[in-house]
């Protein structure tokens, strides 16, 4: 789709006047003053409405600048969220936790989104947003190289959805860090200080661990008051 033709206009005027996911009926009432290009004959065009939206959005965001994502954001939803386009038309972005307090801060970047149990029994929460602008965003971010941004901001929010505390058969108190950034976590929080432990692989993914001493050295510089974070993460950093 390109910028000069008649339903990119249309879709544009819908979705800087809406910000949301433009529908059939959205389009239809432009087109009734205009009588340029009729749903129907964009449909048919593209194949489906959903190809249609995506053809915009694409031509859109490539004439007007991808949406920024916040690097908190970012570290915490890489590799936990996936973008979905379905078949059905819908698109959202999803991602699983039984964190309600982390689920809370990140439906706080998120104009609309919704939360459902992913089971009966379960305490793990099914997310989905249909935040256009931060789904693209995240695309974006996802698709661009390198992934990965050394900033303080970016690791705590990847230790707050990609870490676990435990204490282990010593008796000593650690955090573990799992996922596909680790090596890149690893090397910046060695260089604020913490201690150059082992990074295992592990199929896809790497693990490492931060002990007590480790975190005692970086947590102020990675949580500082105020910040963007899982309270209970900071709370537990602070208590070792």
């Amino acid at each position: 789709m390109h910028p000069h033709e008649p339903e990119f206009e249309i879709l544009t005027q819908v979705w800087e006047s809406k910000c949301r996911l433009p529908k059939v009926s959205d389009y239809r009432r432009i087109y009734r003053e205009r009588k340029t290009v009729s749903p129907e004959q964009v449909i048919q065009k593209y194949g489906t409405w959903s190809n249609a939206l995506v053809e915009f959005f694409n031509a859109y965001f490539g004439l007007h600048g991808y949406p920024a994502i916040p690097d908190y954001l970012l570290g915490a939803l890489v590799s936990r969220a996936k973008v979905v386009r379905d078949k059905r038309g819908r698109w959202f972005m999803r991602f699983v936790s039984d964190d309600q307090a982390q689920i809370s801060i990140l439906r706080s970047f998120m104009r609309r989104s919704n939360v459902y149990p992913v089971r009966k029994g379960k305490l793990s929460l099914y997310v989905r947003c249909y935040d256009v602008d931060l789904m693209y965003a995240f695309e974006h971010a996802c698709a661009t190289e390198p992934v990965f941004r050394p900033t303080v901001d970016f690791v705590r929010g990847y230790i707050d959805t990609h870490s676990h505390f435990r204490i282990d058969p010593a008796g000593r108190y650690r955090l573990t860090l799992t996922g596909p950034l680790v090596p890149e976590c690893h090397d910046f929080l060695v260089a604020l200080g913490a201690r150059n432990t082992r990074v295992t692989s592990i199929k896809a993914s790497y693990r490492m661990n931060l002990h007590a001493g480790s975190l005692r050295r970086v947590r102020e510089v990675l949580y500082p008051p105020g910040c963007v974070c899982n309270p209970e993460i900071r709370q537990k950093m602070f208590s070792v």
